[in-house]
């Protein structure tokens, strides 16, 4: 059932390789899902997620329990699998942590860029500089890694002064307003072909150029995401709650762009 689902599909999403692989190491890896799928039932999953908890933190816990959740859905639905129940719904789910507070200070960033070879006024060359001017970038965005990393030259309107996104983590497009710093670090870096991505690098290479930077500084507590909790805080001043909303594509404020959707080029001019 989980290598079905990745293979069928997991392919099918945005995000789909982060599933396959996932699905592709607990099929491997643990006892619970060799068993025939009408033998895993609430206690034997809940003795994996006590054991997956001594190895990851609980939010990795509590997503691969909605991965697994949705591969027994989908069987219980469509494959005549010989299932009744979804064992996920059996067992509690561990407990959220608390939200992240961590921002990213100047001091860090420059020393994150400057580990990557990026002075911040060159065009970039080498991956990892093009890792350091994404970083920049969203930090002055509050887009997400996977949005900038998508972006071509021909969703920028520089004249508007906007990027238009077309496919978000909640499956909808929005228009980012983008500030005076922002333009800068675009014509710094291009304009290219419009269909040329505007930062060419694959999000498995970020990930791994970013998480060598930062253990290189001894920047540990610094995430990439953080970079979008810096941005909207240094917006929230300028902006209200519906248009912070419409601007970063919070999941929790998603409904609101239903009956509020600015203009783009309006709030650029207050960034």
């Amino acid at each position: 059932m989980l290598l079905r689902y990745s293979d069928e599909v997991s392919p099918l999403k945005r995000g789909g390789r982060w599933e396959q692989l996932r699905l592709k190491k607990l099929a491997r890896e643990y006892d619970v899902f060799q068993l025939p799928a009408a033998q895993i039932n609430g206690p034997s999953l809940a003795r994996w997620r006590d054991l997956r908890l001594k190895e990851v933190s609980a939010s990795t816990v509590n997503r691969e329990l909605c991965l697994i959740s949705a591969v027994f859905s989908k069987a219980m639905r469509e494959w005549e699998a010989g299932i009744s129940a979804n064992p996920v719904a059996a067992i509690e789910k561990p407990r959220k942590p608390r939200a992240r507070t961590q921002r990213v200070s100047e001091a860090d960033r420059i020393t994150l860029e400057t580990q990557l070879g990026w002075d911040g006024a060159s065009k970039p060359v080498t991956l990892e500089q093009y890792a350091a001017a994404a970083f920049r970038f969203a930090t002055l965005t509050a887009m997400r890694r996977g949005e900038i990393l998508s972006l071509v030259w021909g969703d920028i309107y520089f004249e508007r002064q906007y990027a238009h996104v077309d496919l978000t983590k909640n499956g909808d497009e929005r228009d980012v307003p983008l500030s005076n710093q922002a333009i800068e670090l675009l014509n710094l870096l291009g304009p290219g072909k419009r269909g040329e991505r505007i930062f060419p690098v694959q999000p498995g290479t970020m990930d791994v150029i970013f998480r060598k930077a930062r253990n290189a500084t001894n920047l540990t507590h610094v995430h990439f995401h953080d970079s979008r909790r810096e941005a909207t805080t240094n917006m929230a001043p300028k902006f209200n709650i519906l248009e912070l909303s419409a601007i970063t594509g919070h999941k929790d404020l998603q409904m609101l762009k239903v009956y509020y959707n600015p203009d783009p080029t309006d709030l650029a001019k207050r960034l």
